[in-house]
């Protein structure tokens, strides 16, 4: 029961996660144009695959049956990924040179709030 609870509540989060990000760079391109759209995309994805990733590494199977201790260490470290992550593919977006910084920052705030928002919604 509670591998099946968790594994739906990640999926809601990435899932709403993406929604976010569809619109914001949706926003971006009818606002600022497709260079724009690209960057608002590319950095709610980063997000979503941060997501994805402390998804893998912090589900039920991995932490099932074990102390307290071992489930948020390896909660700690899923979230370690996950931020180390975000971070990189924003800063090799960015290094690029051809990203609008705003709307990608843009785009992973609403992405990141999203994951708040979706944590608040479900029951």
């Amino acid at each position: 029961m509670l591998r099946d609870a968790l594994g739906q509540t990640y999926r809601k989060v990435i899932f709403l996660q993406s929604i976010l990000t569809i619109m914001v760079a949706i926003a971006a391109l009818l606002v600022a144009g497709q260079s724009p759209a690209v960057s608002a995309l590319t950095g709610g994805v980063a997000v979503v695959v941060g997501s994805i990733a402390y998804a893998a590494l912090a589900r039920e199977s991995k932490v099932s049956m074990v102390s307290a201790g071992r489930v948020l260490g390896r909660h700690l470290l899923a979230e370690a990924v996950k931020v180390l992550l975000v971070l990189s593919l924003v800063f090799a977006s960015l290094a690029s040179g051809w990203f609008v910084a705003g709307w990608l920052i843009a785009a992973m705030a609403v992405a990141l709030l999203g994951q708040w928002l979706a944590l608040l919604i479900i029951r």
